[in-house]
């Protein structure tokens, strides 16, 4: 005969199980994405407008990656792992079709737009599921589901895919347009370091 406590502990153990299971279920769907932002270190830039279409054309998001972005580990790479702090977050199972960014180079005073496509084989790559644990807490963190745009200041736009398991993996690489600002438009001031560190050594083109 099984006691009571037995009995509760028996049941106790199953929906815990049936719980795991659901959730091991949903992990295979990915739901939850982001669009991420950096600037090499010492050239910052300042977000101005971020645009994502979804993969269908019917629907879309309109969102900030927090005006300023983040750095790379040093100013002549795209090193680090400084990219969630800047992230857009999206809650949908539909991925991006297109991203549109508008950001101000603080470097070299210039602005600069472009409208990214985003592939199917980008989004392919996003949704395959990788039984892959990492961190502290060796947690289940099966996808790569943040699209990096590494923002350099002659325009230059690195697109990067990775994950909090995934180093930056980069997928192409897209010139920026210069976009012209109004007339009495202000840029913002770098600050001491960063304004002395460019400048020392200028703003280099083609490296990033």
């Amino acid at each position: 005969m099984i006691n009571a406590k037995t009995f509760l502990l028996i049941i106790f153990c199953l929906f815990v199980s049936a719980c795991s299971t659901n959730s091991q279920i949903k992990s295979k769907q990915l739901n939850e994405w982001t669009v991420s932002t950096v600037a090499p270190k010492y050239y910052s830039a300042y977000i101005d407008i971020l645009l994502i279409t979804s993969e269908t054309k019917q629907g879309g998001w309109r969102g900030m990656v927090t005006k300023y972005t983040k750095f790379s580990k040093n100013p002549n790479s795209w090193e680090g792992r400084e990219r969630y702090s800047s992230g857009y977050s999206i809650q949908s199972t539909e991925l991006p079709g297109l991203i549109y960014i508008r950001w101000h180079s603080l470097a070299n005073k210039k602005t600069y737009n472009k409208t990214i496509k985003v592939s199917e084989d980008i989004r392919r790559k996003m949704r395959e599921y990788h039984d892959i644990r990492c961190g502290y807490y060796d947690l289940l963190l099966p996808y790569k589901d943040n699209i990096l745009l590494g923002l350099a200041p002659d325009g230059m736009i690195s697109v990067f895919l990775n994950g909090t398991c995934f180093d930056n993996e980069l997928q192409f690489k897209v010139q920026a347009v210069e976009y012209k600002v109004a007339d009495d438009f202000v840029y913002p001031e770098l600050s001491e370091e960063a304004q002395a560190y460019v400048d020392e050594h200028g703003v280099p083109t083609g490296i990033w």
